[in-house]
């Protein structure tokens, strides 16, 4: 049982607004696989004369010139490559998310000034998600193994956090610490918001184990929670 011993399904969640964007509130994502090496989609115009029309090759950005100043003289529409960029390829998956904040600092009286410079980006709305990956069945399949699930309910690995299935919305799953990601803005392709977050004393949990897993300092609170779950791990496995 692990986690489940102290917060059961119909205390591990609250109902919460499609619109809050609220800590600890679940959304989908899309969310990208992180390739070991880096891989470039290598990209140049077909002829001089051409301004849409490309031709490409996929390779690992593992080239010394890579992310170094190139000859970009011929530009590419709708690209905008500078010199020292490349265009990334990653494959993605629409995942369910749970929001860790949703509040920066911004200050209003510099918009005008960032906007004159082409810099409104530096304060741009960000939101920082914990994406969620599927556990796998009993008869296998993609996820994480069962092996594995039983430890992470039991919070013996800091960089993951189990939660349960919440009909309609997502099947069980896994919170990846280590794979935070950075939405920028709120526009429905990039974070699609549910009506279903973590209650208070879960986030509270689902936060500590974040800190832990970025810092390696353990709460007192957290290891008294910690040490109690552990108890439920069943030593034959």
């Amino acid at each position: 049982m692990g986690i489940l011993q102290l917060y059961p399904p119909n205390e591990f969640f609250e109902a919460a607004g499609m619109k809050e964007f609220r800590q600890g509130q679940f959304c989908w994502i899309p969310t990208p696989h992180i390739d070991p090496v880096p891989r470039i989609l290598d990209v140049e115009r077909s002829g001089p004369e051409e301004h849409e029309e490309v031709s490409f090759i996929i390779r690992n950005a593992n080239r010394p010139k890579d992310f170094h100043t190139r000859d970009r003289t011929l530009p590419i529409k709708y690209l905008n490559l500078r010199s020292h960029e490349e265009l990334l390829l990653q494959r993605a998956k629409k995942r369910p998310g749970i929001i860790l904040a949703s509040e920066i600092d911004k200050f209003p009286e510099l918009d005008k000034l960032l906007k004159q410079k082409g810099k409104k980006h530096l304060q741009d709305e960000a939101i920082f998600v914990i994406p969620g990956y599927n556990i796998e069945k009993e008869s296998g399949g993609t996820g994480f193994p069962l092996e594995m699930v039983a430890r992470i309910r039991c919070l013996l690995y800091r960089q993951f956090f189990y939660f349960p299935l919440k009909t309609p919305h997502f099947t069980e799953g896994i919170a990846r610490f280590d794979r935070i990601q950075v939405i920028v803005g709120r526009d429905h392709s990039a974070i699609n918001p549910v009506e279903v977050a973590l209650s208070k004393d879960v986030f509270s949990l689902f936060f500590a184990m974040f800190l832990y897993c970025i810092s390696g300092e353990e709460s007192q609170e957290l290891k008294d929670i910690r040490d109690i779950v552990k108890d439920a791990f069943p030593e034959e496995l």
